[in-house]
């Protein structure tokens, strides 16, 4: 978890795409989209975390560092995001951090925003 923490607050200092030194192509390659997921464009529409190896493991995370999901890619490389909480309740509008983490250890982050 702190190794998590200091990944997001790196992301937050420096608003860029935090990549670990260890990182390689394939994790590097993530994405996610929509992005920004809008509402009034993309309502039937799920985040897709893509390109990314099977199982890897997918955090989203507050902009203050709460986590709010944690998904696992299936074996093509792709886990989906319904826009909500562990809970199952909707997430609000806002910028979320996600830090994606394959099998190897290996991670990468990014941002990602919701507008309803």
């Amino acid at each position: 978890m702190k190794r998590e923490m200091i990944a997001i607050l790196s992301l937050m200092l420096l608003s860029a795409p935090l990549h670990a030194a260890s990182t390689v192509a394939a994790i590097s390659s993530a994405k996610a989209y929509p992005n920004p997921w809008r509402a009034d464009k993309h309502s039937n529409i799920l985040i897709k975390f893509d390109t990314m190896p099977a199982a890897s493991l997918v955090k989203i995370f507050t902009v203050s560092g709460r986590q709010v999901k944690e998904l696992m890619a299936d074996s093509m490389g792709l886990a989906r995001w319904d826009r909500t909480n562990d809970s199952g309740d909707p997430v609000a509008s806002g910028v979320y951090i996600y830090l994606i983490i394959d099998p190897q250890g290996n991670e990468t982050s990014g941002k990602l925003a919701i507008i309803k």
